[in-house]
């Protein structure tokens, strides 16, 4: 639990971690492409760079996996299961 509590402190400090995790879709593995039309509704490559970081820091806490992490382009996300229990705290 306080490994959790940690992870909750450090993805409500920065609004970027947050907003891209509550985006993210449930099940389905997505590009990061996908998740800035979601959040901006537009593609830009600031938006993308923004999403992109927080993405690997998401990464690093270990609450999306890359499915396909050889390929530096078109990567593949998908949530995991310590990601799932994080959600719930969050809300």
């Amino acid at each position: 639990m306080k490994d959790e509590l940690i992870i909750v402190s450090k993805i409500k400090r920065a609004k970027n971690r947050l907003r891209v995790l509550k985006s993210i879709p449930a099940d389905n593995p997505f590009l990061p492409s996908e998740l800035v039309k979601i959040l901006y509704g537009k593609s830009s490559s600031t938006y993308f760079t923004i999403t992109s970081r927080a993405l690997g820091e998401l990464n690093k806490l270990k609450l999306v996996k890359i499915l396909n992490d050889k390929e530096r382009v078109g990567r593949l996300y998908k949530i995991t299961k310590k990601c799932k229990e994080i959600i719930k705290i969050l809300k």
